[in-house]
């Protein structure tokens, strides 16, 4: 490993030092991994370590492969990118109007079906038939008129699921499994279905009081095309490299897809500049999993990083790596100093924040601040500014804002006004 990259790796060595970390970190240039390194713990009540080959469930990652999956077929002349779904689901009306095109860059309009409260509260924990999921999503009334904006949305890659096994009249796990991950060599790398016992596969874990808790039971059915892998970070190094190349579809192919518009999110992917370079990335978050893969193909580098606890930041440190990659300052977090908040702002934030079938209730005890999500874990933390609080034993900051009118929001979610007043 040359200097650079001891440096990255000493960088997390002091990071671990200061904040909890698990997980796996892949960071490489040009072909070669310059720096593979596990942390933590895979499972805490055995007290197994993570290893190099430990997988983790990668969430949303998993729509770069769908988006693949589409341009494979588009590239075959199996489908176009302006098909309307109407020609894929002829009986779903509610969907006129939007194409294939609208699913892949989030401009469908149609309802996220993960916002929906019910699906929070209980229908992600069963087992859901694609018709249920469509009933879900579909029977919502639209965000907006398809192509007018963007919006990030589950329901839309969870379709094009859908329109994959309709054209190929496989399963999305065989497609996948078939035509992008075995002639990559991506051996560690699948579709979780609840069922099978995958080897090496790291367990969940959320925090209370900043103690570790299981992770939140979830069935994906309903998640599949729109979420539902898991890999390693090698696997999704392999998966990074192909990108390159024209291992699954032409070089052609990837330039419209990813080098020919100036739309900030393509085929599974956001596109932006990040330390005055071109950069194509993605991540996932759900209960206890978080994942990271950012590529910067004018340098062909890239830092991905899978983690098992959700109190790990992957999104700020993968960035954080990237930019010491690139010769940015060396900066470990370190814990905020308190800030002397008022007793009366504070008591203004109390109460139950509510939003998408969760909830977040504002509380405290004495001199100690606190929120407690969804009747069950509670996140311990205090001021460092009017407005934001940082978590007592994490690397995390939580913010309250007010809109023009005052209101209040939390976590994304408004404030519950008491009736009693």
């Amino acid at each position: 490993m040359d200097t650079q990259f001891q440096r990255l790796e000493h960088y997390l060595d002091k990071y671990e030092q200061s904040w909890p970390l698990s997980g796996t970190v892949l960071i490489a240039q040009r072909g070669e991994i310059k720096l593979h390194k596990a942390y933590g713990y895979a499972n805490l009540e055995h007290q197994v370590p993570n290893t190099l080959d430990t997988k983790f469930r990668i969430w949303s990652l998993t729509k770069s492969f769908t988006g693949m999956a589409i341009l494979m077929l588009k590239e075959q002349k199996l489908l176009r990118l302006e098909d309307p779904i109407l020609k894929y689901l002829p009986q779903q009306h509610a969907l006129e109007g939007i194409t294939i095109l609208h699913l892949l860059g989030h401009t469908s309009g149609i309802a996220n079906y993960t916002s929906i409260p019910e699906y929070n509260q209980k229908l992600n924990k069963l087992k859901l038939t694609p018709q249920e999921m469509l009933q879900l999503f579909v029977s919502q009334p639209p965000a907006f008129m398809p192509g007018t904006s963007f919006a990030y949305n589950n329901s839309g890659y969870y379709l094009l699921g859908m329109i994959i096994e309709k054209i190929t009249g496989m399963t999305f796990e065989d497609y996948i499994t078939t035509f992008i991950l075995q002639p990559l060599g991506m051996v560690n790398t699948g579709v979780y279905n609840n069922q099978l016992i995958i080897q090496k596969l790291a367990s969940p874990y959320h925090s209370s009081w900043g103690e570790y808790t299981q992770g939140e039971y979830i069935d994906m059915s309903s998640i599949l095309s729109a979420g539902g892998m898991y890999s390693t970070a090698a696997d999704l190094f392999l998966w990074d490299q192909a990108l390159y190349s024209d291992q699954l579809v032409s070089h052609n192919t990837l330039e419209m897809a990813f080098h020919s518009s100036n739309l900030k999110y393509r085929f599974g992917w956001f596109l932006d500049e990040r330390f005055d370079r071109k950069r194509m990335y993605h991540g996932g978050a759900y209960r206890g999993f978080r994942s990271e893969l950012h590529r910067y193909p004018e340098d062909q580098t890239s830092v991905i990083m899978l983690t098992n606890y959700d109190c790990v930041p992957v999104t700020k440190l993968t960035e954080s790596l990237a930019g010491l990659v690139f010769g940015e300052p060396e900066r470990v977090p370190v814990s905020p100093h308190a800030f002397p908040l008022d007793d009366n702002i504070y008591a203004s934030y109390m109460g139950t924040y509510e939003g998408y079938g969760c909830k977040a209730s504002v509380e405290r005890s004495g001199q100690d601040y606190y929120f407690v999500w969804n009747d069950v874990e509670v996140t311990p933390f205090y001021p460092i500014s009017e407005t934001r609080f940082h978590h007592t034993k994490h690397d995390s900051e939580y913010e309250f804002k007010r809109n023009v009118q005052g209101e209040l929001s939390f976590l994304g979610m408004h404030k519950k006004q008491d009736k009693s007043l």
